[in-house]
Order: C-alpha cells, then sequence, then structure tokens
C-alpha cells in the first residue's frame, strides 16, 4: 500500500509539471539544411570624389586600388524546402554606412526580391578613410565638393553605390546552392589600442609615449582572428568571413581611392589559395584600435624592411598567414544542417542630455538597428557605432557561442561609443559622443540577452 503522504507529494509534483509544460518555453531555432550564394562587385567611383575620413578635404586624384562590396546570402530550408530563416550581410570598403544608404538599398530590394525579407540584409564598413562619402551634408560640410568641378557630388556617389549594392545582393541571392559551414579561431597582431593615458589622468589618440609622464596604454588589444569558412557541396572552399578586430586605416592619409589593406589582404590570399575565394571582410569592436604602432616602432619596422614588405604588405602576411594556419582544420567539422536565427532589433540608447555630437552629423540613435544570429554553434552581433573593444569583450564573455563575431560600423552612423574610463580621460573619440558608457552597457546587455534567447 502506497503511504498517503507520498502519494500526495507525487500527485501535487504531477501537477506542477503539467502547469509548468503548459509555459511557452523558449525556441532552439529551427535546423534546416544550408544554401549559400555569393557575389562580389565592385563600388568603385568613376569619377573624382571627395575622400573621407581625415579633418581635411581631400579630393581623389586617383584609383589606387578597387573597393570591394561582397555579398553573403544565407538561408536555411526545411524537408520540403519551404525557407526556415535567411539573411543577407554585405561587406563595403567604406569608412561607414550611412543609415540612408542602407534604407535605399531595401526600398529596392523589396521591389526585385520579394521572396527575401529586405529587413534581413545589412551592411557594414571596413573603414577605410580613402573612400567616397555617401550623403551631401554629412560631417557638417567638412567634405564640401559642391565647387570642385567634374568631382562627383556624394549624393551622385550614394545612388552609384546603391545601384551596384542592389546588383550584388540579387547576384548572390539568386547564386544560392547547398552548402556548409566550418569555423575556426586563428591569431594575428595586427590593432593595437590608440590611446595613450598620462599621469594626470589625461589620454590623447596617438600620444607620444616616449614622454616621463607617460602611464600606459589605456585598453585591450584582440589579436584573435574568428574565421568562418563556406564550402560547397564537393567540399571546396567557396568563401571566408575574416573578422578582425583592427580598422582598414594603415594608408588612411593618402588622397588616393583605396580599399587600405584589404586589398593587400584578398590580394595575398587568393595568390595562395586561388582566385575563386570569396574574402568578407568584417571590423570587430575597434573603436580604439588602429593598425598604427604605438611603441617599439623601429624594431617593428626593420623586421617588416627585412621582409621586403610596406606596410600593408606586412598586415595582409600576419592576416593569411594566420588563416593559412587555421585552414588545415577548418573541414574537420563542416555543418550541412543547422539552426539558424538571424533578429533585427531596434534599440533606444540613451543619449547625452545635452547631446555631444561629434564634428560630424550621426543618424538618431533612438532606433538603433543592431542584427544578432545563430549560425549553428556561431553568433554574429553587429552595431553601428565605433564601437571601443571593451564593449565588444564584455559580448563575447557573456556570450552562450563558443565563438561570437562582433561587427561594428553597420547598418547606419552614430559615431564613436567610448567606455567610461575613456571618457574620464577625454581626447578624440572620448569627447565627441551621442552615445555614451550608458547607452553601451544597454547595448551589451540587450546583445546578450538577444543572443541567450536563440541557444535557449
Amino acid at each position: 500500500m502506497v503511504d498517503s503522504k507520498r502519494w500526495g507529494f507525487l500527485v501535487v509534483m504531477f501537477l506542477v509539471g503539467c502547469f509548468q509544460s503548459l509555459e511557452s518555453p523558449a525556441e532552439t531555432p529551427a535546423t534546416g539544411t544550408l544554401v549559400i550564394g555569393w557575389a562580389s562587385t565592385e563600388i568603385t567611383p568613376p569619377a573624382p570624389v571627395g575622400l573621407v575620413g581625415q579633418k581635411r578635404k581631400r579630393i581623389s586624384e586617383k584609383v589606387l586600388d578597387p573597393l570591394t562590396a561582397t555579398a553573403l546570402a544565407l538561408e536555411t530550408r526545411a524537408s520540403d524546402g519551404s525557407m526556415i530563416e535567411q539573411g543577407v550581410m554585405v561587406s563595403c570598403d567604406l569608412c561607414f554606412i550611412a543609415g540612408k544608404t542602407q534604407k535605399n538599398l531595401r526600398q529596392k530590394l523589396h521591389e526585385s526580391l520579394p521572396d527575401l525579407d529586405p529587413e534581413k540584409v545589412f551592411l557594414n564598413a571596413t573603414h577605410t578613410h580613402t573612400g567616397p562619402q555617401q550623403v551631401t551634408g554629412s560631417f557638417r560640410g567638412l567634405y564640401d565638393v559642391s565647387g570642385d568641378e567634374g568631382v562627383m557630388s556624394a549624393d551622385d556617389y550614394g545612388a552609384f553605390l546603391v545601384d551596384r549594392l542592389v546588383e550584388v545582393v540579387e547576384e548572390a541571392w539568386k547564386n544560392r546552392e547547398p552548402g556548409g559551414l566550418s569555423w575556426g579561431l586563428g591569431h594575428a597582431v595586427v590593432g593595437f589600442n590608440r590611446r595613450v593615458v598620462y599621469f594626470d589622468g589625461t589620454a590623447k589618440m596617438y600620444g607620444q609615449t616616449n614622454r616621463e609622464d607617460l602611464d600606459r596604454i589605456e585598453g585591450y588589444e584582440d589579436h584573435n582572428l574568428p574565421l568562418l569558412f563556406l564550402w560547397d557541396q564537393d567540399e571546396n572552399l567557396t568563401g571566408i568571413v575574416v573578422n578582425l578586430t583592427c580598422p582598414a586605416q594603415e594608408t588612411e592619409h593618402l588622397s588616393d581611392v583605396s580599399a587600405d589593406f584589404w586589398h593587400d589582404i584578398r590580394e595575398e590570399l587568393r595568390k595562395r589559395q586561388g582566385g575563386s575565394i570569396h574574402v568578407f571582410p568584417q571590423c570587430g569592436a575597434a573603436g580604439d584600435i588602429s593598425p598604427h604602432l604605438i611603441y617599439r616602432k623601429e624594431a617593428e619596422n626593420i623586421m617588416r624592411e627585412r621582409r621586403g614588405l610596406d606596410t600593408r604588405g606586412e598586415i595582409a602576411r600576419k592576416v593569411v598567414n594566420a588563416i593559412e594556419d587555421v585552414l588545415p582544420y577548418a573541414d574537420h567539422d563542416i555543418k550541412w544542417e543547422i539552426p539558424f536565427s538571424h533578429q533585427v532589433s531596434y534599440l533606444d540608447l540613451p543619449q547625452l542630455d545635452p547631446p555631444n555630437p561629434p564634428f560630424y552629423e550621426t543618424d538618431n540613435p533612438s532606433e538603433t538597428e543592431i542584427h544578432l544570429l545563430r549560425l549553428g554553434d556561431i553568433a554574429i552581433a553587429s552595431n553601428p557605432f565605433e564601437f571601443y573593444l571593451d564593449y565588444g569583450v564584455r559580448i563575447q564573455s557573456r556570450s552562450p557561442a563558443p565563438l561570437t563575431l562582433i561587427v561594428e560600423l553597420s547598418s547606419m552612423k552614430l559615431g564613436y561609443l567610448p567606455t567610461e574610463q575613456a571618457v574620464r580621460g577625454g581626447g578624440y573619440s572620448a569627447d565627441q559622443f551621442l552615445v555614451g558608457p550608458e547607452g553601451g552597457k544597454v547595448l551589451v546587455d540587450k546583445t546578450v540577452a538577444g543572443l541567450m534567447e536563440m541557444w535557449e
């Protein structure tokens, strides 16, 4: 005979279980067959343009190397062929992404690709300082070329750019074929913290380090190199997503149109691995990072010269060496069916009151667009800022994914997002901004919460 107290306990537990089962649990993204499409196109301006990225007006004198836009279309399908999830990422050799550029692109795609959700198409910039602006009036007229004969206006380039982006997205979407995804993690010493702190607590971007009052370099550096490898059905490598925590501004002062070191990386990788591989650049959380050396310059330059390389060639050597170090292991765990989730969110981030805007105009941060993706084991989290590295470290440390790719300078242009310690030190990149450390914390928390939902 069953003890009455024990029986009562079992009944209560059974009822609790029933009530718990009536709750709506968070759903893990459905697993589906992965479908991949690639396309690349030139976005080099067809005429001289005003170049953005410096605090002075520059008119391009020539094209040193082409600007490229690379589109990666991703989709998962159920066994009956129906679409489960989708998204298109587009990497552009530009200084930033204007909100108007992405908006106009989506409007045109809505008409040309009815089976693609335009909200799930998002752009990111490599932050080259030798590319054209996209919107007249941006940067408060600092780069006004309206009086320069024969120079392409920002609005005209913006229209040209959108047309090219429509073409490359359409091509990538139509090129979709079943394929596979794998990932790897390499290491390349490219980006360095560029803020120098002195004993009085002040900080300066690219400050002198040979002063007696030098205290420290302000922040962390991330030399990890997250990599995503995309494969066709015959296990041939079709492209690589390269997530580098460094903006493309090694030769940023030139008066030439240039993709900066990403051109050299593409050329070196294709020389070693074959010319058909697509390279998809992403800039990680690098608002306080640059490729410029802060100290130990002489020894570094001597070693570079011994190799017979210029500074961009040295960066390409490091990045491609890191890729090739990982490549032999990249095909060990190719996934052909993955859980895929793509969330688009618009955050109302707290602003400074009164605002302390940068010297250039910004889009409204009350609808800050972020994209969160789960691709199998991998997470991707975008933001529209020049995002200080500490925020990226917080997201990666709290993310449920074993590898999380941070993508800054995406979807719109909102300027720097400095940390609290940077604001205390002041100096360029930390004394003029629209969203500050309070907004940075909100963005980190919302990003982590969104990723957590994808893994529950």
